[in-house]
């Protein structure tokens, strides 16, 4: 009885590796750059918190200070006692204001999003315009889309970008096609070599 030919071996075992090590690579780095883009994502969602709470922290401070003075002095503190007074505030608010503005897209079809946003931008709009009472009013609104927001992001995180879902999807589908192929591969080879060591 005649041993099996090493040469038509090595061929078929290099195909069959090389498709099983090509399925599992592709895979890895599918997950290994979902992992990545959740991870930017979640340090978003974290940043956006922080974020919206230390506007609306600036918000309220600002307007409670502005109320204590016209209660202690009523008009005759000038607009530049008043700003000198409200100086940290003003600016904790600006630079809260414009890190909320920078890390969401005026794009996005996140109708959460555009609602938060144009929130913020009339809460701005009123602060701007003196009316802190009427700004502070909307400190709620601002927070509810924001939860809502949060919550979408959060979603997305747990689900995974669309594009590595399907990539993931593919990268299964290719490893289990790769298996059947070797399976098939070595079937096809080992048939007609047990037939010839019979004969033989």
């Amino acid at each position: 009885m005649s041993e099996i030919p090493v040469n038509t071996l090595v061929p078929v075992g290099v195909v069959i590796a090389a498709l099983i090590a090509g399925a599992f690579s592709f895979l890895s780095l599918v997950l290994t750059k979902e992992q990545q883009i959740s991870q930017l994502r979640q340090n978003w969602i974290d940043a956006l918190r922080d974020d919206i709470s230390k506007y609306i922290s600036a918000l309220v401070a600002t307007e409670e200070i502005y109320w204590a003075i016209e209660q202690k002095h009523g008009d005759s503190v000038d607009v530049l006692a008043r700003s000198m007074e409200t100086k940290e505030e003003h600016k904790a608010l600006a630079i809260a204001y414009s890190n909320i503005m920078m890390r969401l897209n005026p794009d996005d079809k996140s109708k959460h999003q555009k609602d938060l946003r144009n929130c913020l931008v009339q809460s701005k709009k009123l602060a701007s315009k003196g009316k802190w009472e009427e700004s502070v009013e909307m400190v709620d609104n601002i927070r509810d889309f924001a939860q809502l927001t949060l919550k979408e992001e959060w979603d997305r995180v747990k689900v995974g970008e669309p594009s590595f879902v399907n990539s993931k999807r593919v990268g299964v589908i290719g490893v289990i096609i790769s298996l059947l192929v070797a399976c098939l591969v070595i079937y096809n080879v080992s048939v007609p070599l047990e037939a010839h060591l019979i004969k033989n």
